[in-house]
C-alpha cells in the first residue's frame, strides 16, 4: 500500500526476502514467497521503475559466531554464495544489501572471506551491492567492509533494543554531525541516508520496545485521549498515556514533521540521497513531502495538515464475520516554523486522527471447522463438491456470484435443498473499490434476486470479492463493506486461504489447511467451486481435508454455528410472486447472455475463415496475361455524367490523353441541371468525341443510350468524377483477345486524399476493394465491375440484358448477368483509374446507403444463381449476404460484449490481491476476438505493401479506419436495411465535386 501511495518517488526498494538459514550439514538460503513479492511485482508491472535489492538477513537476527564459523569453511561459503546469487536471479533482483548490525564484532574478521567473495560474485552478474550501517555506531560507518560496496545506507534514527530506556529516536544535532561526517568520509554518490518513519512504544514491564506505525500509535493515543508533543530538539513527538489495559505506556514517533525538518537538514549537508524506514509504518504525509520536497509554505496545505489514517485498520474481537464498527476520522494539525531556517518547532493536534474500527466475531470452537467455497455455482465442479459433502455428511457455506446463480439456478437450488448454507459473493465479482455506487447497487441487488429466484431465500450472508484474509487492511477495502452493513447483510470473511487458484495439486491444497487448522491460524477454509477454467484440484482436496481434520478430532459445522443462529435464520423464506418474476427475468437474461455469446463465436468464426481464404486467394492470384492476335478490339469509352461540372473536364481530358490507337468517346449528359452540358461542349471539335444529352432518367439509361448507339466490340464505362491513366483503357482492352472474358475490373485509388476520411477511404478501396477482388478473380467470383473503370465485349452485355434499372448498383447487376451468361470476369490492377471520394461524412453516408442498398437490391435479384455452380452464385453472394449484410448486423453485439469484457476488466474484475478470477467473461475471449482484427491488420499490411500505387504509410491509417470508419460502414447497412423494408428507396443524387486534377496530385505524391 505504501508503494501506491508513493507517486513513484522510490527509486530502490530494500525488501526482507533472502534468509540465511542454519542446518545440521550447513547454511541454506531461503526466500520469502510469491505472495509475499508479489505486490512489489505489480507495482512494476503498472509501469513503475523500481529497483528491488533485498537485505540478506539470518534467521537468528545475527552473523552469530555459530554462522561465522561454517561461512569460514570454504566449501559452504562457496554454496552459499551460489546459493544467493541463484535467488537473486530467480526472484529477478537488481542487487543484494548487507546489513552491518547483523555483524557482530566477534565475527568481523571470520566473515571477511565471505564478505569479499559475495562482492565479487555480485559484480560477476552485474549486481548492485550496498551495506546497510547504523549512524549511532561509528564502527559500522568506518567498517573496512565500507570501501567494496557500492551504496551505502546509513540510518539516522535509533532503533531501540531490549532494556534500552525511552529516548528520542534521533536528534538533530546528532543528525547534522552524523550526515556532514558521513558525507566526507563516504562521499555524497555513494551515500544514502535513510530518516526514520515509525513509533516505537515502551511499556511498563515489557523489557522490548515495540516498533510501530504511525496509524496504530494515533489511534492508541486518540482512544487514550492522551497528547502529543513535539520536540523541536530531536525533531521527534512524545506522548505518554495509559494502555487498553490500564499499563503504563511511553511512545516516541517520528511522523511527517520529523521527515520534514530532517530533509531540510540534509539538504543543508548537501545530501540528496534519502531513505525512508521503515515502508508501511510511515505518516502518509511524508510522500508528498519527498515528491515536492515542500517548504514551510506547503505547512498548511491539506495534504500535510489533514491528516487520513488510510493505510491501517484497527481491529476487535476474533472470529471470520467482519462489522465496521467506527468509521475513520479525519485528523487536523498545524505548525509552527523558525523564520531563520524554515523548520517545524511545534506540531498541534487540532482533532486527532484516527483510523477505521472493525470488529471480528462468529468465532466457531477450537475444534470445530467450517468449510466454505467461492465463486460458484459451476455447473461441473459444484456437483462433484456436492456429492462429496453429501456422501460424508458435511455441511458448509457456498457464497455464490449472481451470474453464475443466474446461469445455473438448479445447482444453486440443491446446495439449499440438500441443507448448506449460501451467502452473496456480487453478481460479476469485481474489486468492489473500484467500482461506482450506480453498479454497486447493481452488484448486491441483482445477486440477492438471483439467488431469491433460483432459491426461493434470501441470504444475510455477504462475502466480499477478493476480501484478505483477516479482513481488509486499508480504507478503501472497507467503505464497500458499510454498504453491505447499510443492506442488513453480515461480511463473512475467512482464515484459511490454501490459494487453490494457483494450481496446485489436491495433496498441496489439503496439505496447507489442514497444517494452518492445525497451527491455530483459524477454523473458516476458503476453497473455489468457481472463478478458473479448472477446480478439479480443489475438488479431490474437499474429502482429503475432511477425512484428515476428522481424524485429528475436528467437526465440520455451519457458519451459523459461530454466530449463535441457525442456517434458516441467515436464509429466511421469501414469500409472494418477486421470487417467481426474478426465476423468469434471469432465465431470460441467461438465454439472453448465452445467445450473446453464440453470437460472439459466430462472428468470430466466419469473419476469420473469410479473412483467411481472403489473404490466401489473394495470395495465389496471377495475371490474366493473352498474347495480342490480331488488331486491337474496337473499342469505345462511355462516360455518363449528371451534374458534374466540376470534374467532367479533368475526366474527358484523361481520357483523351489515353494511349489506345484509336477509340470513340460518348458523353451522356443525363440532365444535368447544373453547367455540366456546357463544360462537354467546350470539347466539341474534338474528332472523336460524341456527345448525347438526355432528360434524366437515371445512370442506367445513359450507358445503355450510348451502348446501343456503338458500333464497337468494347465499350470501357467511366464515371465522371474518375480520372484514368494513359495506359489504362490499352490495358483493359487486351484482355478482351481471350473470348471467354465478358469483363475486367480495373483498379480504383483514392485520388483526394486531402483529410482523415478520404484517407481511410483510400485505404478501404486498397484492402476492401482492390485486394478483395484479386481473391475473387481466383475463382471467377468478382461480384462487381465497378462503374469507375470497367471494360465490357459488347456482344456479352447484349446477351445479358445490358444495364437495368431494377437496381441501383446496375454494375453489380450486370456482373452477375454477364457472369451467370458464362463469360469470364476478370480484374487487372495494372488499370488504374483515380476517383474523387467523398469529403464530408455526409457525402460518405449518401454514397455507401446507395451502394449498400443496390447491392442487396442484385443479391436478392440473383439469388437463384446460388444453384446454377458458378462461383459467382455459390459464393460471392453468400459471402455478400453473410458479410455485407448479416455480418454488419452482428458485429455491433460482438463489439458491444467486448466492451463489456473491456469494462469488467478495467472496473476490477481480475484484480486484486486475494482470490480469484471469475468474470462474467473469460478474458480468454478477449484475445480470440482480437485474433479478427490482427489478422485484418496483416491483410490490410500485405494488401498495401503489394500495391504498387499505395502510400506505404497508409497503413498507419488502419486503426482509425477499424474503431471508427467500421461503424460507419455497419451504419450504412442498418440504414439500407431499414430502406429495403419500408420501400423507400435512394435515387442517382451527386457528392459535391472539387474538380481537382487527381493524376497530378498522385504523380506528386
Amino acid at each position: 500500500m505504501s508503494l501506491d501511495k508513493s507517486c513513484d518517488v522510490i527509486d530502490v526498494l530494500v525488501t526482507d526476502w533472502i534468509t540465511l538459514e542454519e542446518t545440521a550439514t550447513g547454511l541454506a538460503v531461503t526466500q520469502a514467497g510469491v505472495e509475499t513479492r508479489q505486490p512489489v511485482r505489480d507495482y512494476q508491472a503498472d509501469g513503475a521503475k523500481l529497483k528491488v535489492m533485498p537485505r540478506l538477513l539470518t534467521d537468528t537476527r545475527t552473523f552469530d559466531s555459530a554462522f561465522a564459523a561454517k561461512l569460514a569453511d570454504e566449501d559452504t561459503r562457496f554454496a552459499t554464495i551460489a546459493g544467493v546469487i541463484q535467488t537473486l536471479d530467480t526472484m529477478d533482483a537488481d542487487g543484494l544489501c548487507v546489513d552491518l548490525g547483523q555483524i557482530p564484532a566477534t565475527a568481523e574478521q571470520a566473515l571477511t572471506p565471505f564478505m569479499a567473495e559475495l562482492k565479487s560474485a555480485l559484480d560477476a552478474g552485474g549486481l548492485a551491492s550496498c551495506l546497510i550501517a547504523s549512524g549511532l555506531d561509528p564502527a559500522q560507518r568506518d567498517h573496512s567492509y565500507a570501501s567494496d560496496f557500492d551504496t551505502i545506507i546509513l540510518k539516522l534514527f535509533n532503533e531501540p533494543w531490549v532494556g534500552a530506556a525511552p529516548a528520542p529516536l534521533s536528534e538533530n544535532t546528532w543528525v547534522v554531525d552524523t550526515a556532514k561526517d558521513a558525507a566526507t568520509a563516504i562521499g555524497t554518490e555513494r551515500l544514502v541516508l535513510a530518516v526514520g518513519a515509525f513509533g516505537a512504544t515502551w511499556e511498563t514491564g515489557v523489557p522490548l520496545p515495540r516498533k510501530r506505525p504511525f496509524g496504530e500509535v494515533m489511534a492508541e493515543i486518540a482512544t487514550a485521549n492522551a497528547s502529543l508533543v513535539f520536540n523541536p530538539d530531536v525533531s521527534g513527538s512524545y506522548a505518554a498515556y495509559r494502555g487498553e489495559h490500564g499499563q503504563r505506556q511511553k511512545t516516541w514517533l517520528q511522523d511527517a514533521a520529523s521527515v520534514f525538518n530532517h530533509l531540510s537538514m540534509l539538504d543543508q549537508v548537501g545530501v540528496h540521497s534519502v531513505g525512508l524506514w521503515s515502508l508501511g509504518m510511515e505518516d502518509p504525509a511524508v510522500w508528498p513531502l519527498l515528491t515536492r520536497r515542500a517548504d514551510a509554505a506547503d505547512l498548511t496545505e491539506p495534504f500535510f495538515s489533514d491528516v487520513l489514517i488510510d493505510t491501517y485498520v484497527e481491529y476487535s474481537g476474533t472470529g471470520p464475520a467482519l462489522s465496521v464498527d467506527e468509521r475513520a476520522v479525519y485528523g487536523q494539525r498545524v505548525f509552527d516554523t523558525d523564520p531563520a531556517t524554515g523548520r517545524i518547532t511545534n506540531q498541534t493536534y487540532q482533532v486527532y486522527p484516527k483510523p477505521y474500527h472493525m470488529r471480528r466475531y462468529g468465532a466457531v470452537k477450537p475444534n470445530e471447522v467450517v468449510l466454505t467455497f467461492d465463486d460458484g455455482p459451476h455447473p461441473e465442479f459444484t456437483p462433484q463438491i456436492l456429492d462429496i459433502l453429501r456422501e460424508t455428511e458435511t455441511p458448509a457455506a457456498f457464497f455464490l456470484m449472481g451470474q453464475n446463480v443466474m446461469n445455473h439456478p438448479d445447482i444453486a437450488r440443491r446446495v439449499v435443498e440438500e441443507g448448506h448454507e449460501i451467502g452473496g459473493h456480487s453478481f460479476s465479482h469485481p474489486r468492489m473499490d473500484q467500482i461506482t455506487p450506480a453498479r454497486t447497487h447493481f452488484e448486491h441487488n441483482f445477486t440477492d434476486r438471483a439467488i431469491a429466484g433460483a432459491t426461493g431465500r434470501a441470504t444475510l450472508l455477504y462475502r466480499e470479492p477478493f476480501l484478505r484474509s483477516g479482513g481488509p487492511i486499508s480504507a478503501d477495502r472497507i467503505e464497500p463493506l458499510t454498504a453491505v452493513q447499510a443492506r442488513g447483510q453480515m461480511v463473512y470473511g475467512m482464515d484459511v486461504v490454501p490459494k487453490d487458484w494457483l494450481g496446485l495439486t489436491a495433496q498441496e491444497i489439503a496439505d496447507y489447511a489442514i497444517a494452518k487448522v492445525e497451527a491455530g491460524d483459524g477454523n473458516v477454509i476458503l476453497l473455489h467451486d468457481g472463478g478458473g477454467e479448472d477446480r478439479s484440484a480443489s475438488v479431490a482436496a474437499v474429502p482429503i481435508i475432511i477425512s484428515e481434520l476428522r481424524a485429528r478430532g475436528y467437526t465440520f459445522v455451519s457458519a451459523a454455528a459461530g454466530l449463535g443462529t441457525e442456517p434458516d435464520v441467515l436464509m429466511p423464506t421469501v414469500e409472494g410472486v418477486q421470487p417467481v418474476f426474478d426465476r423468469v427475468s434471469f432465465s431470460l437474461a441467461s438465454t439472453a447472455m448465452q445467445a450473446v455469446v453464440a453470437i460472439f463465436w459466430i462472428v468470430l468464426v466466419i469473419g476469420l475463415v473469410r479473412s483467411f481464404c481472403i489473404l490466401v486467394f489473394a495470395a495465389m492470384h496471377t495475371r490474366h496475361r493473352v498474347p495480342q492476335v490480331g488488331p486491337h478490339p474496337k473499342l469505345a469509352v462511355v462516360i455518363p455524367a449528371f451534374n458534374e461540372e466540376a470534374a467532367i473536364g479533368k475526366c474527358i481530358e484523361s481520357v483523351m490523353a489515353s494511349d489506345y490507337p484509336w477509340m470513340e468517346i460518348v458523353v451522356v449528359d443525363d440532365g444535368s441541371s447544373d453547367d455540366t452540358l456546357n463544360r462537354i461542349l467546350e470539347y466539341k471539335f474534338e474528332k472523336n468525341l460524341r456527345m448525347i444529352s438526355q432528360p434524366n432518367q437515371g445512370k442506367w439509361s445513359a450507358l445503355n443510350r450510348a451502348i446501343l448507339s456503338l458500333d464497337a466490340d468494347v465499350v470501357v464505362c467511366i464515371d465522371a468524377d474518375t480520372q484514368v491513366t494513359p495506359d489504362a483503357v490499352s490495358k483493359l482492352a487486351a484482355h478482351f483477345h481471350d473470348a471467354r472474358v465478358g469483363a475486367v475490373a480495373g483498379k480504383i485509388v483514392v485520388g483526394n486524399r486531402v483529410n482523415l476520411l478520404t484517407r481511410m477511404q483510400a485505404l478501404e478501396y486498397v484492402t476492401a476493394q482492390n485486394f478483395e477482388r484479386r481473391a475473387f478473380d481466383r475463382i471467377n467470383g468478382i461480384l462487381v465491375v465497378p462503374g469507375a473503370i470497367g471494360a465490357w465485349r459488347v456482344s456479352a452485355l447484349h446477351k445479358a440484358g445490358l444495364f437495368c434499372q431494377d437496381t441501383m448498383t446496375e454494375d453489380c447487376d450486370l456482373t452477375v448477368s454477364v457472369n451467370r451468361a458464362g463469360y469470364r470476369v476478370i480484374y487487372d490492377e495494372d488499370a488504374v483509374a483515380y476517383t474523387e471520394a467523398p469529403q464530408t461524412l455526409r457525402a460518405l453516408m449518401g454514397q455507401r446507403l446507395r451502394w449498400s442498398l443496390g447491392m442487396f437490391q442484385s443479391a436478392w435479384k440473383h439469388k437463384a444463381s446460388v444453384l446454377r455452380g458458378r462461383a459467382v452464385g455459390l459464393v460471392s453472394i453468400p459471402d455478400m449476404f453473410v458479410f455485407g449484410y448479416l455480418f454488419p448486423l452482428l458485429a455491433p453485439i460482438a463489439d458491444l460484449f467486448v466492451l463489456l469484457l473491456i469494462y469488467t476488466l478495467i472496473s476490477g474484475s481480475w484484480a486484486g490481491d486475494v482470490g480469484t478470477s471469475a468474470a462474467l467473461i473469460s478474458p480468454d475471449m478477449l484475445w480470440a476476438y482480437l485474433a479478427l482484427p490482427a489478422l485484418e491488420f496483416a491483410i490490410a499490411t500485405f494488401a498495401v505493401l503489394s500495391d504498387r500505387t499505395a502510400k506505404k504509410s497508409l497503413i498507419l491509417i488502419w486503426p482509425f479506419q477499424r474503431i471508427f470508419y467500421r461503424p460507419i460502414l455497419y451504419l450504412t447497412v442498418f440504414r439500407a436495411l431499414l430502406r429495403a423494408m419500408s420501400g423507400t428507396l435512394a435515387v442517382w443524387g451527386k457528392s459535391k465535386r472539387h474538380g481537382s486534377d487527381l493524376l497530378t496530385s498522385q504523380r506528386a505524391t
